[in-house]
């Protein structure tokens, strides 16, 4: 499936189950969905049918309510675009960081041996905005899978990470 606007973790071997959690999820929210495992352990791509981001913002607040009842789910990561690397740099130049505003790059690579240092200098040299590394406005983040990039520009909270919200209400 070269189309997907989302990615799924869970860990090493939940993938079915994984799977299975994140589709009645998805049916709670009324929204169609495609899953598929790729041959990474742990990690599975995923087609819905609108905004990658308004699903994970909407999914935050059902998950918000009783992340213990989700076991198999590890991470949601919305995807706006997927590129090879020979588009990436087109793709980043059409990127609009609002005026005043920093970012950071953040790669996930499987099965590539693209690095993620040329990765990062090809996306942060074609956006002429502030790097912050701690404290960012922006995250671009990237997920490469094999020979396709998934790029998403997102704020910290739009990455769903169930153990993160676990840990969040133990530690209250």
């Amino acid at each position: 499936m070269k189309e997907f606007n989302l990615i799924l973790t869970s860990r090493r071997g939940d993938e079915i189950q994984c799977s299975k959690e994140f589709t009645i999820l998805a049916k709670r929210m009324n929204y169609e969905i495609e899953v598929k495992r790729t041959k990474f352990s742990g990690l599975l791509i995923c087609k819905i049918e609108g905004d990658p981001l308004e699903f994970v913002r909407k999914a935050r607040k059902i998950i918000e309510e009783d992340p213990w009842s989700f076991r198999f789910i590890q991470r949601i990561i919305p995807v706006q675009w997927v590129v090879d690397f020979n588009s990436l740099k087109d793709l980043v130049r059409r990127i609009e960081i609002p005026e005043g505003y920093s970012f950071k790059v953040v790669v996930n690579k499987r099965g590539s041996n693209l690095s993620s240092r040329e990765i990062i200098e090809v996306v942060a040299s074609a956006i002429d905005r502030r790097v912050d590394l701690e404290n960012p406005d922006y995250i671009i983040q990237i997920e490469v899978i094999e020979n396709l990039i998934g790029l998403s520009i997102i704020k910290r909270d739009d990455i769903i990470s169930i153990p993160k919200m676990q840990e969040e209400i133990l530690s209250k």
